[in-house]
């Protein structure tokens, strides 16, 4: 499979969801939360940590992939191959994210109405980042599947190989419409993994739309 290097893309090393690269935004993150606990809102540490550590992972690795060509994707790909461990990690705690978004709704409901205000859009946000996350992890897997594991198995019904915003656009789907649309997955292995992606999916879909509602009723009593 050949293709062209896209023009200006950032050179690359390593792995995408790297070791390093998770734990320097965990770092951030950490750093974060030692910030709210500073200035006095140690209710909403393990929010405001989430949201910078998930943002500084998703900002990180889409620089990288974005704007790789077929070549640039296909090598990443070849890579990612050792990554399972950590994909796993990113998924477990997008997970554990949602739990720290229903703990600090709860403790904000008995709390003042600005202030539960904010943390509501806080849970917006860390909700919509970990599923951003979700779908970035299955991105990776996808093209990890197409140029490693299953030599294809998915047909995106253009000639030029499939580069990694092709991958975003089959993963950013699922997650919003819990299935496929006109790009086909042709293996019984990757719809297996497609299947899992949009249950995933509609999990956190219940969730952001949970937390929506918690904003607009919260919006409501403090006007």
């Amino acid at each position: 499979m050949t293709g062209t290097r896209g023009a200006g893309a950032p050179t690359s090393t390593g792995r995408l969801l790297s070791i390093r690269r998770l734990s320097l935004s965990l770092a951030a993150g950490i750093a974060a939360a030692a910030v709210a606990v500073v200035l006095g809102a140690p209710e909403r540490s393990a929010l405001s940590g989430w949201i910078v550590a998930a943002g500084v992972i998703l900002v990180w690795v889409w620089r990288i992939s974005w704007p790789q060509g077929p070549d640039e994707t296909e090598r990443l790909a070849e890579e990612e191959s050792r990554s399972r461990s950590t994909d796993s990690a990113v998924l477990i705690a997008s997970g554990v994210s949602l739990a720290v978004v229903a703990e600090a709704l709860i403790r904000s409901s008995s709390g003042q109405d600005a202030i539960a205000v904010a943390t509501v859009i806080a849970s917006v946000v860390a909700v919509i980042l970990s599923w951003a996350l979700v779908n970035t992890v299955f991105a990776f897997k996808y093209a990890r599947m197409y140029y490693r594991d299953t030599d294809g198995g998915i047909d995106f019904k253009q000639p030029d190989p499939p580069r990694y915003w092709d991958f975003a656009y089959l993963a950013f789907t699922v997650g919003m419409a819990f299935g496929v649309t006109e790009t086909e997955p042709t293996l019984s292995k990757v719809r297996r993994v497609v299947l899992g992606h949009a249950l995933l999916s509609y999990a956190f879909g219940t969730g952001i739309l949970a937390v929506a509602i918690n904003l607009v009723t919260n919006l409501g009593q403090s006007s």
